[in-house]
């Protein structure tokens, strides 16, 4: 059935009919060509016939005006009032130069008898120019050739009918291909938002589901990919699945089985404690029970770790923050005391009261105090300090031992982690600081893992408020 899902997937894809991304592309390249010509055809149409109306006057317009009163003025007749609207403007001077009247502005009317000097007719861009002599008068007219509205709004503020309909052609030219661009864009969105979802999905670690195919060859073949890449990443998840299975249950096995024999020790303890003993032998037999009752915690803790994956449900209360200090302290003493090691307690700026899951707390504190132990060279110094830090409480614990690695500075607090070889001891299985930053977490504080400065060893700090 394995193989025969992947097969069922490709069969699928060559049963559908697939289009190449260039395809899709030219398609819309030749739309938007054949929409040019079509927009350039109708603009040139209108052009026409609007120009056949009268509309629009056509480009030699002006100049015909211009050569009629010029045939005028050299007859000497004077102009007659005509319907037809002047396309051009002059200016009379005398035969000195001088600006007798016109339409030209005065500036204008120098210009462009400046500019006739040389000859009777010229041309300076934008306008062509005629002069006109007779009987001492000089008429120079100055017109451009190119066609224009009829109507004197729509000339005054659009003096060239060419150059409008050539604007009106960019503007609908640019927004034909914004238009086809954004709808290229769309469609290329839809076609890979099956890309996207299987993306997702697959971050998201939910590797049930089918792919959803474009119709488009190069997304279908990026998503072919990716289906494979999903079945090849699906079987090494199960696989890593079922080794953390089989080892939670073999964890809960292994704790069940110790619990037998403690059980057994606990047992003598509690007889040996009522036979007739010396105050040294009480004290010893008393760091044997208080042990024993640890062990039988951290073994229940265990248990709970590896049914629910979880540390345990936080049952917080207020505490006596002296009481209970100074009872961590004793069982920090009592467990180095084994090792021949000292401990040396600061408490600083300590609230009255302390809001926490009592056994959970001192199991998360028992868990360093027993890692700094271990870590510790016989005869040294252990440092318990105990302090408030902006509305929480920190409890510190440094050693004389080699320190975390750099590696170990970033991984001790997993779960299992037993790579930093310059704090691995034999019957250490990656456990402590895991369950430790879980207690911590469920107390909303943090887990400090550094190395001390003072020391050179190992150190660790737990930090929880110190009010509800």
């Amino acid at each position: 059935m394995g193989d025969r899902v992947p097969m069922e997937v490709a069969k699928v894809q060559q049963a559908r009919k697939t289009t190449k991304l260039r395809t899709i592309f030219l398609g819309y390249l030749v739309m938007f060509c054949m929409g040019t010509i079509a927009l350039a055809l109708f603009l040139v149409l209108i052009f026409y016939v609007l120009m056949s109306c009268g509309t629009i006057l056509p480009a030699n317009y002006a100049e015909n005006q211009v050569r009629e009163d010029k045939a005028i003025i050299e007859a000497g007749k004077t102009l007659q009032p005509d319907s037809r609207q002047k396309l051009y403007r002059y200016a009379l001077f005398t035969s000195e130069g001088s600006h007798i009247e016109g339409n030209l502005p005065e500036k204008q009317a120098q210009a462009a008898w400046s500019v006739t000097q040389q000859s009777n007719t010229a041309y300076q861009f934008p306008y062509n120019y005629v002069k006109v002599s007779h009987n001492n008068k000089v008429t120079v007219m100055r017109y451009s050739v190119s066609a224009q509205f009829e109507h004197p709004i729509l000339r005054q503020y659009l003096p060239n009918a060419e150059l409008s309909f050539f604007a009106v052609f960019c503007i609908a030219f640019l927004g034909g291909g914004a238009l086809l661009a954004s709808s290229f864009g769309r469609k290329l969105t839809r076609k890979m938002s099956g890309l996207q979802q299987a993306t997702k999905q697959i971050q998201a670690q939910d590797l049930d589901f089918s792919i959803q195919l474009s119709g488009v060859m190069e997304i279908d073949q990026v998503l072919h990919s990716m289906d494979k890449m999903k079945e090849t990443l699906k079987t090494s998840l199960q696989k890593q699945w079922n080794l953390e299975k089989s080892r939670r249950e073999q964890i809960s096995a292994l704790a069940h089985d110790v619990k037998t024999p403690l059980t057994i020790v606990r047992g003598n303890v509690e007889l040996l404690s009522e036979t007739d003993q010396s105050e040294e032998q009480k004290n010893y037999t008393d760091y044997i029970a208080e042990s024993t009752r640890q062990m039988e915690q951290y073994i229940k803790t265990l248990i709970e770790i590896s049914k629910a994956e979880t540390v345990a449900t936080l049952q917080a209360e207020t505490i006596d923050t002296d009481y209970y200090v100074t009872k961590v302290k004793d069982q920090v003493k009592a467990l180095a005391a084994v090792k021949k090691t000292s401990v040396a307690f600061a408490a600083y700026n300590l609230p009255k009261t302390l809001y926490a899951d009592p056994v959970l707390l001192e199991r998360a504190i028992m868990n360093v105090a027993s890692n700094a132990v271990d870590q510790a060279p016989e005869n040294s110094e252990i440092r318990l300090t105990v302090e408030s830090v902006e509305e929480c409480i920190r409890f510190s614990i440094v050693d004389e031992g080699p320190g975390f690695s750099h590696e170990g500075l970033k991984q001790a607090a997993e779960q299992f982690y037993m790579g930093d070889s310059s704090r691995r001891l034999s019957g250490h299985y990656g456990m402590g600081l895991y369950i430790t930053k879980s207690i911590v977490n469920l107390h909303g504080g943090q887990l400090i893992i550094a190395n001390s400065t003072q020391t050179g060893g190992g150190q660790v700090s737990i930090e929880i408020p110190s009010v509800h």
